[in-house]
Formats: structure tokens, C-alpha cells, sequence
């Protein structure tokens, strides 16, 4: 009977020690992986601070017109752009005979209360500009900065509200005639944004091809990141600050009755939030581009130490980080290890210089750069993802080189409306990227992005 119970015991014993043995093991290898988990994947893309090679293309730069101070551009069917200038003035570039074009002044917008300091920023013209009878016929779309106090504001800081710096305007104009050379109709306010700080504002708007206009709205100021500094703006649901907003300009059932909220907006629902958040997490939404092929938003963003970051909004309510990943230092362990299933990481990341335009290539001119984004920097660098999906990270970028376009600083880049590259220079001059063997007499058929399709066909692409 003794030695049966010590036999029991001695097996009782064993059983005991293997479970703990197999507790610690776990709780070790665990306690492993966790921190390994932390390692690689908290410090969330730093950038790529070299370019990795350079690609030529068969391409030539070709000077469309020579401006002054060009902020942003936009193009209609009918192979007409539209310049805007920092001091607002838009000129109209027009094709001619031959290959040729002519530019002339379109339009001068600003105002007794303009903030020359900063100027206008952004231009989008509305998907139906050429729709005759169509809500928006004739419409285009402008971002403007004008003096403290100028209006009443719709939106304003939730953090670092210590003062009105200036405030930035989005408005509407429509114009009685798309074919005129030169502006005549109206205007109207759409909503306004008062900014504590001249940096990380109101700098980009695009539309998608349903006519929802989105707006990238930066955090309002470059300050340190603090527990109340500007940069908590990006993660509260309740600022309009550091995010991308998405508005029907046509509509009228917004807080202050000038515009629309697309039901389609993912916080639109949500009772503690702003139904115009898009996206959020952002620093300053400097550039935005639709792609209409994926149906998706890139963003790109500015992030602090010099890093340019372009961001891809599949289906809106990604937070982009900031400034959770720059402050994940300061969180326990369990919220470290829950922030790669709050933060999505951007597409590309580089250190490069500033970025000042992004899109994704779906022309035809050029096949090596089909669907690959494609940006610009201050540095006059025509950069390549080497991710042809524009969804896959990949922190390498390839520089493009250009004939005629040399080394002059870059300060935008947009597409045509059959998806070429066109992009700004700050010395003015707006060249289009053509393919060198097509320049000359050779008309090149339009192949437009945006189009309407009939539901029995199936969309390609």
C-alpha cells in the first residue's frame, strides 16, 4: 500500500514538474516572440535614403507653357489645362495646330483678404466640367488661404488651438461657358478651415470619377509631437485635422448646408465622429491622386526627419500612423504589439526630399512604369516605385530619367486625362512627358480615364 502511494506520488510529482516545464517553455518562447514581434515591426517604415538605380525611358519633356510659381493643375476632355498660380491667376492651356499649344489667362482669383504668404494651393475640376445639363457643368474646385478672421470657420483644431494663423477656403466656381477662354460666372464658399499654424494645412483636393471630392486637411502645425500638441489631431475622430475628407460638393446635407456627405463615408454612421473622415493618421496630405483603374486614393504625406510617405485608402478608415508610430515609445508593451493591427503602412516611404506629387502610371507611352507610382521631389528627382501593383511596400525606388527635363526642382505632378505624366516645375515651366518618337505632327488618341460605362459591359482593367 506504501509503495503504490509513493509510486503515485512520484508520477504526481512528475506530471506536475513536465506541466510547468511546458508553461515556462511556452511563456518563454512567448515572451520571445513577442519581443521579436515588437523589434521588427514597431519601427514602422523609415524610409528609403538612397535611390537604388536609375531607369531611362524612351521619353522627352515637352514644354507645354512657361507660368509663374504653379501649384497644381487639371485637365479636361478636351486637352485643355489649367494652371493655378500661387497668387491665384489660372492660365488655360490650349492644343493648337501642329503639336503646338497656347496658353492664356483663364482667370484671377484672389481677394482683398487673400494670404499672399501662402496663396492658393490646389485645383480639381468636377468629373462632369463638360456635362452639359449635369449638376456640376462647368464647375471647378480651388483651395485658398486667406487672413485670420476673414469668415466664419466650419472646422477648427481640437488640439494646439492657441491662435488663428490664417484660414484655408475651399470654393466653387462654375463657369457659364467650359469652351471660354477666359472665366465668367460665379462663386461660391464650400467649407472653411481655420489653421493655427502656416505649415501642414489645406494643400491638395482630388475627385474620383463618382464626383466625391476628397480633401487632404494636415494636423495644423509642425510643432513637436506633445500630448496636446497639433499632431493629436490625426487620430481623434472628431477633428477634421490630419485626415483626408471625402465631400459631394453637389449635395447639401452637411452641418452647414454647402455640401454633401457621400453615404459611402466609412464614419458617416458613427455618432462620436465627423461623418466627412475619410481616412485619418496623417501629418500633412499634401498630394492626392485617384486611380480610377483600382479604385483607390494614394496620399501623399510628410512625415517628420524628412520622410515622404505615399499612403493607399483602399476603402477609407485606415489610420496611417501618425503620430501612434512615432509615440509608440511611450505605450506598454500590450498596445505596442496591438499597433500593427490599428496602423496600415504606407506603399512607399523615402528620404529623398520633399515629395510634391504622386500618381500611378496607367498610360500607354511608357509600359516599364505601368502600374507603378510614380512621384516627384523638391530635389527635381522623377521617382519610381519598384512596386508595380502601387499596394505592395517596397522602400526601394528607381529615379527616371528624363531628357529635357535636367535637374530644375519639381513642384507637382499630375497625369492627363488618358493617363500620361505632366508635371510643374518651380521655375514655371509645365512639360508633358511624351514619348520621343511621337513628338511632332502624330495626334495621339485619347484614351480617358474617366468614362462612363454601360452595365452590361464589363469594366476592363
Amino acid at each position: 500500500m506504501i509503495s503504490a502511494l509513493t509510486t503515485f506520488l512520484s508520477q504526481a510529482f512528475l506530471f506536475a514538474l513536465s506541466l510547468l516545464m511546458g508553461v515556462v517553455c511556452y511563456m518563454g518562447t512567448k515572451k520571445i516572440a513577442t519581443k521579436k514581434q515588437l523589434d521588427v515591426e514597431l519601427p514602422l517604415m523609415s524610409g528609403s535614403e538612397v535611390i537604388h538605380d536609375s531607369m531611362v525611358i524612351n521619353a522627352s519633356a515637352h514644354l507645354l507653357a512657361k507660368t509663374h510659381q504653379p501649384v497644381d493643375i487639371a485637365g479636361d476632355v478636351l486637352g485643355n489645362f489649367y494652371v493655378l498660380q500661387k497668387n491665384g491667376d489660372i492660365v488655360r492651356i490650349s492644343p493648337s495646330e501642329a503639336g503646338m499649344t497656347v496658353s492664356t489667362g483663364y482667370a484671377k482669383l484672389a481677394a482683398a483678404n487673400t494670404a499672399t504668404d501662402i496663396g492658393f494651393s490646389a485645383i480639381s475640376l468636377h468629373p462632369q466640367f463638360h456635362v452639359k445639363n449635369s449638376p456640376g457643368y462647368g464647375k471647378f474646385y480651388v483651395v485658398a488661404a486667406e487672413t485670420a478672421g476673414s469668415g466664419t470657420a466650419d472646422f477648427t483644431p481640437e488640439f494646439g488651438n492657441d491662435g488663428e494663423d490664417h484660414q484655408d477656403v475651399i470654393y466653387e466656381y462654375q463657369t457659364i461657358d467650359p469652351l471660354l477662354g477666359n472665366f465668367k460666372g460665379a462663386s461660391r464658399e464650400i467649407v472653411r478651415f481655420s489653421q493655427p499654424g502656416a505649415e501642414n494645412n489645406v494643400e491638395s483636393i482630388a475627385f474620383d470619377h463618382l464626383g466625391q471630392l476628397y480633401i487632404g486637411v494636415g494636423d495644423g502645425s509642425s510643432d513637436e509631437v506633445t500630448h496636446t500638441s497639433p499632431s493629436k489631431n490625426a487620430s481623434s475622430l472628431t477633428s477634421a485635422y490630419g485626415k483626408v475628407l471625402c465631400i459631394n460638393p453637389l449635395g447639401d446635407n452637411s452641418a452647414n448646408g454647402q455640401y454633401g456627405i457621400p453615404e459611402t463615408n466609412p464614419f458617416c454612421r458613427v455618432s462620436d465622429s465627423i461623418p466627412e473622415l475619410w481616412a485619418f493618421g496623417l501629418r500633412n496630405p499634401h498630394s492626392l491622386h485617384f486611380d480610377p483603374f483600382q479604385g483607390c486614393l494614394n496620399i501623399g504625406d510628410t512625415g517628420i526627419d524628412g520622410t515622404e510617405e505615399i499612403n493607399v485608402s483602399r476603402l477609407g478608415g485606415e489610420h496611417f500612423g501618425w503620430d501612434l508610430s512615432e509615440t509608440s515609445a511611450l505605450f506598454d508593451r500590450s498596445l505596442r504589439a496591438q499597433l500593427k493591427e490599428i496602423v496600415t503602412n504606407p506603399a512607399i516611404t523615402t528620404k529623398t526630399g520633399r515629395a510634391n506629387g504622386n500618381v500611378i502610371y496607367r498610360g500607354e507611352n511608357f509600359p516599364a512604369l505601368a502600374g507603378r507610382i510614380i512621384m516627384t521631389n523638391e530635389s527635381g528627382q522623377l521617382l519610381c516605385g519598384n512596386s508595380k501593383t502601387g499596394m505592395k511596400y517596397d522602400s526601394s525606388v528607381s529615379q527616371v530619367k528624363v531628357p529635357g527635363l535636367g535637374d530644375r526642382p519639381l513642384s507637382g505632378l499630375k497625369t492627363t486625362l488618358d493617363g500620361e505624366l505632366i508635371v510643374l516645375c518651380e521655375d514655371g515651366s509645365i512639360f508633358e512627358i511624351r514619348k520621343a518618337a511621337s513628338l511632332g505632327t502624330e495626334k495621339r488618341a485619347n484614351r480617358q480615364l474617366f468614362c462612363q460605362l454601360d452595365e452590361t459591359i464589363p469594366a476592363k482593367g
